[in-house]
């Protein structure tokens, strides 16, 4: 089985500076088709604060031809109130993401394998769906077949145990639940986007790949510390019996803009995250 990640597209009806990425993109996808595509988030520039955003997205997607299955991003539906006070997630949002792509959280067997796509958006936020979201992930871990968990902001950086990264990663709490969880089931891979840099490593016998951009990358304002490969690309997983092997595709045309010249006309202070 062969799927691609695409991930943090920040498809946009009204902002059309990274169009010709976007394009570039669809380009690629068209000529060299997978089985399916999984978009781990941040497919519109401003779904949670514009619902044309998040229609612009939804078209974009549904016209690749390709099956998708998506989670959102913080774009889509917001976030905790610690970190987005001004768009936190909540129940007006969740709608707004579910009358388009479906619901946020999923199962899907395909291959031999259980892909699990998670709303990382929920995570430490309170909210009643956070806990529905683990419930159904306990019963949805139960399975005898290799499974692949998709979801917007990683886990962590640099370690499992580590401190909160702030905007960057799930927050300690959740993340030590997600962990527990994942330690009594055959999960080998975890997949996921928000920091538009590109890595693969191995923690505790678990792949993990950060899934780069399609869209733009982050320059001075984001932290040196997360590592990795600030290229915009894709990522190819393919899947095997018991194992998965994962690399980084750069379609043609591609152009590595960032984001800091544009952040005052697309996130205007106080949205800026």
């Amino acid at each position: 089985m062969r799927l691609i990640q695409l991930s943090d597209t920040h498809v946009s009806a009204r902002h059309g500076m990274f169009g010709a990425n976007v394009a570039a993109t669809e380009a690629w996808l068209r000529q060299n088709t997978p089985e399916l595509i999984v978009q781990t988030g941040d497919l519109a520039m401003d779904g949670a604060g514009d619902p044309a955003d998040l229609d612009a997205a939804a078209a974009w997607h549904a016209g690749l031809g390709v099956p998708v299955r998506a989670v959102p991003g913080n774009h889509d539906v917001g976030d905790t109130a610690a970190i987005k006070p001004t768009q936190t997630v909540d129940d007006a949002r969740l709608a707004a993401w579910r009358g388009r792509f479906g619901q946020d959280w999923w199962a899907e067997d395909r291959g031999g394998w259980r892909l699990i796509g998670l709303d990382a958006m929920l995570l430490g936020t309170g909210h009643a769906e956070e806990e529905r979201q683990f419930a159904w992930l306990a019963a949805t871990l139960d399975t005898d077949a290799p499974v692949a968990v998709f979801l917007h902001k990683p886990l962590f950086i640099d370690q499992a145990d580590e401190g909160p990264r702030g905007y960057w990663t799930v927050t300690p709490t959740p993340r030590r639940r997600l962990l527990d969880l994942f330690a009594g089931a055959r999960v080998r891979l975890i997949a996921s986007g928000h920091l538009h840099i590109y890595r693969d490593a191995v923690f505790d016998g678990i792949r993990h790949v950060w899934g780069p951009s399609a869209a733009f990358v982050c320059g001075d304002s984001q932290e040196p510390e997360l590592g990795g490969s600030r290229r915009l690309g894709l990522v190819e997983h393919v899947f095997s019996a018991d194992s998965v092997e994962s690399r980084f595709i750069r379609p043609d045309g591609l152009v590595d803009h960032t984001i800091e010249p544009h952040l005052d006309v697309l996130y205007p202070r106080p949205d800026r995250t």
